[in-house]
């Protein structure tokens, strides 16, 4: 899961350029970081309020390819615990892949 947030971040700041800039504002750098910390809790527990979180980001054009990215490696480390789990699966898995699924649909539809 780290791994996967440092990717995201360095997504991010290619994608926007925000490298380390003298002309860069810290406010810039504290609204990426709620950005990332907003995602990174609307994808790790299913609601509809997170699924609008969701959206709201990945129907931005500067972050769409980021966050669904995200959401699709996410989704591919939660279909493999699935598979590898079989029928003892916990409905929790099961609840967060069809979470992960409904947010992929919602932002690469709207």
């Amino acid at each position: 899961m780290g791994r996967q947030i440092f990717l995201f971040l360095f997504a991010v700041s290619l994608v926007t350029g925000c490298v380390a800039k003298p002309s860069q504002t810290e406010a810039e750098q504290q609204r990426l970081g709620v950005m990332v910390q907003a995602l990174q809790q609307a994808i790790a527990v299913p609601s509809p309020e997170h699924l609008e979180v969701i959206a709201r980001y990945g129907t931005d054009s500067r972050y769409y390819v980021m966050v669904r990215g995200w959401l699709v490696q996410t989704l591919s480390g939660v279909e493999s615990q699935l598979a590898a789990s079989g029928e003892a699966a916990p409905e929790a898995m099961h609840a967060k892949a069809e979470h992960l699924r409904a947010a992929i649909r919602r932002i690469v539809l709207e």
